[in-house]
């Protein structure tokens, strides 16, 4: 595709850049802006022209589906809405402006009680529902499904984008397909520069971790992919959930973005030790072969790993861990390790998030741990 400049726009108190950016979304460009889990790339969901070129910037496979990207009514409509408000029981009126926007087709009366419990409780939030689609949005925004990803984020920068374009926006991450997803603007810019109209830097993002995306199509709720919301707290609101996270064909249409085998991967080989001495005994091997290996460590791992460069230490916390996850991966990419090296996360809250992260980015099919590889070509 032919290069362009990015605007790139550091928010401040004043909205003209989202002004700015509203404009581009609705003349059918691309923007890249922030939310609470990464940096989302987004584009007029109700247009199948824009949506494409989602596709063509990131050179994402077809047949992973985008999420439609919405903002509460009374938010859309006047602009009185606390981003950090919960919906609560206005559950009904979003999902019926859903409908009438024609985002979501008609719900049964079990997907309307589980989706007026998750969208009372956790929206804007990091949660997708997967709902059946609505008229108005395209083939290419849910691979050729009959199901629609939607979530709200929690984000100010986000809603008031929304807002001010008047549209629903689509939006998968802002990097190359089946890279590391992007939680600074400089990521976006490191995989996406001259590739999209606009860039709005809102800073790092709080949580670090795509949304959780919750399957209401099936006679039992299902985890698709896991992400910044637990599903202990999914469970307290509808009920016990089908166990595990999907797992996608490579070949037909995602029911949800992220289910690929490789996903999130760096460009360097990632390994996930079972411990920290396993660590210890995988940068050994690794160095005796002559390749260089950095680690991605927790506040405890520093000093049982005191002296073996580089580092980037993730935090204290699974919070911090998710938060600092991506950002860790493209540093030690950008100091052109061979292999990036971490330890194994319980799979638990937002644990199970970062658990699901590193085996799609470890998995077999791009990057091995004999050597680097090149860069993958990207996904949220």
């Amino acid at each position: 595709m032919p290069n362009r400049v990015t605007a790139v726009y550091q928010l401040d108190s004043s909205q003209k850049a989202i002004e700015v950016a509203a404009r581009v979304i609705r003349a059918g460009g691309l923007v890249a802006f922030p939310t609470e889990t990464v940096y989302g790339l987004g584009a007029n969901a109700a247009d199948a022209d824009a949506v494409a070129k989602i596709y063509a910037a990131k050179q994402r496979a077809l047949n992973d589906p985008l999420i439609v990207h919405c903002a509460p009514p009374d938010f859309m409509d006047e602009g009185v809405f606390d981003w950090r408000e919960r919906i609560g029981n206005r559950a009904p009126l979003v999902l019926q402006g859903l409908a009438q926007q024609g985002i979501v087709g008609a719900l049964s009366m079990a997907q309307r009680r589980r989706a007026d419990a998750l969208i009372g409780s956790f929206w804007p939030g990091p949660l997708t529902l997967v709902l059946p689609r609505g008229a108005r949005i395209p083939h290419n925004v849910t691979a050729g499904l009959e199901t629609v990803a939607v979530r709200m984020p929690a984000h100010p920068v986000a809603l008031q984008l929304i807002r001010l374009s008047g549209v629903a926006i689509a939006a998968p991450s802002a990097n190359r397909f089946g890279h590391v997803s992007p939680t600074l603007a400089q990521h976006v810019l490191d995989d996406l520069d001259g590739r999209i109209d606009v860039l709005l830097d809102g800073g790092p993002t709080p949580i670090g971790v795509e949304s959780t995306v919750v399957d209401l199509t099936t006679p039992q709720p299902a985890i698709l992919r896991p992400g910044g919301l637990g599903r202990e707290e999914i469970e307290h609101a509808v009920g016990k959930l089908a166990a595990g996270a999907a797992r996608g064909s490579e070949d037909a249409g995602q029911s949800s973005p992220g289910l690929l085998s490789k996903h999130y991967a760096p460009r360097a080989a990632l390994r996930v030790a079972a411990d920290t001495a396993e660590m210890l005994r995988l940068h050994t091997e690794i160095a005796a072969r002559g390749q260089r290996a950095g680690l991605l460590l927790t506040a405890e791992q520093v000093a049982a790993c005191a002296g073996l460069e580089p580092q980037f230490i993730l935090g204290a916390g699974l919070a911090d861990v998710a938060r600092n996850l991506y950002a860790g991966l493209r540093a030690l990419d950008d100091d052109g390790v061979d292999v990036i090296l971490i330890g194994a996360v319980e799979p638990a809250g937002i644990g199970e998030a970062i658990a699901d992260r590193l085996r799609r980015g470890a998995a077999e099919g791009g990057a091995q741990a004999e050597g680097r590889h090149s860069r993958g070509s990207g996904n949220p």
